[in-house]
C-alpha cells in the first residue's frame, strides 16, 4: 500500500500553516484561506478548514539511521518529542520512531523501516521525508472496518498483522491505515483516540483508491 494523498482537517490554520512552513520547514502551497498543502517527500499532506475539533495521529517514514539526526533537527527548533517511559526513541519490530504535537494536537510521528530498500542515511533534513506512511482510523469496531477495507478496498496486510478488537494493522510497511478502538490512547501519549474525518487517497493492488472516512463510516470512494 503506497499513501499519496492524506485530507485532514484543522481549526487553526494559520498556526499550522507557521508551523510546518516557518518551523518544520516544509515546502507549502495555500490555495485559498480554507485549504494548503504540504508537500511530504512523494506525497501530500492537505489540511482543509474545519469548526469541528478533530486531531490524528499520522506517520511520516524518514531514512533508517537518520532518527539521531531528526531529534536533534526538532529539538532545535524547541519542538518537545513525546516519550515513552522516559525515553525519546520508541523501538518496535520493524523499526524506530519518534514523537511529537502540531498546532492541532495531532500526534506525529517520524519512523524509520529498515526493512524498506530506501536508502540510508546519518543526517536529516525536513527534505529527507522520504513519504506519509501511516494514518490512524479510531472506529467503533476495528475487526469490521478492516474487513470491509480488505474485501472491497484492496487492503492485503502483512502476515501476522494484529487484528483484534482494539487494534488493527491495516496495510504493510510502506504504508498503513492503523485502526483502533475508539478511545483507546494513541502511543506514546494517554490520548484516547477520537472518531476523525479524512480522505485518502492510495494505490494497493495495482490500483489507486480514493476513500473518504466520516462519521465512523466509508462515505464514498472512487
Amino acid at each position: 500500500m503506497e499513501i499519496r494523498e492524506l485530507n485532514i482537517f484543522s481549526n487553526k490554520m494559520n498556526e499550522q500553516e507557521a508551523f510546518y512552513e516557518n518551523v518544520l520547514g516544509f515546502q507549502c502551497f495555500k490555495s485559498n484561506d480554507t485549504r494548503f498543502e504540504i508537500k511530504a517527500g512523494d506525497t501530500k499532506l492537505i489540511l482543509e478548514k474545519s469548526t469541528k475539533e478533530f486531531f490524528y495521529h499520522f506517520a511520516f517514514l524518514i531514512p533508517t539511521g537518520s532518527l539521531e539526526a531528526a531529534i536533534d533537527y526538532l529539538e532545535k527548533k524547541s519542538i518537545h518529542l513525546l516519550p515513552l517511559n522516559g525515553e525519546k526513541i520508541i523501538h518496535f519490530d520493524t523499526g524506530r520512531a519518534i514523537y511529537f504535537y502540531d498546532e492541532d494536537g495531532n500526534i506525529v510521528e517520524f519512523i524509520e523501516r529498515p526493512t524498506l530498500n530506501y536508502p540510508s542515511s546519518s543526517d536529516f533534513s525536513i527534505k529527507s521525508i522520504i513519504k506519509l506512511n501511516e494514518i490512524g482510523l479510531p472506529v467503533s469496531e476495528p475487526k469490521k472496518m478492516i474487513k470491509k477495507l480488505i474485501n472491497e478496498f484492496g487492503i492485503k496486510p502483512i502476515k501476522n498483522a494484529p487484528f483484534n478488537d482494539r487494534f488493527c494493522w491495516a496495510g504493510d510497511y510502506n504504508g498503513a491505515i492503523i485502526i483502533i478502538k475508539e478511545g483507546r490512547n494513541w502511543l506514546p501519549t494517554e490520548k484516547p483516540g477520537i472518531i476523525n474525518d479524512f480522505s485518502i487517497k492510495y494505490i494497493a493492488t495495482g490500483k489507486e483508491y480514493n476513500l473518504t472516512f466520516v462519521n465512523n463510516k466509508i462515505k464514498n470512494w472512487g
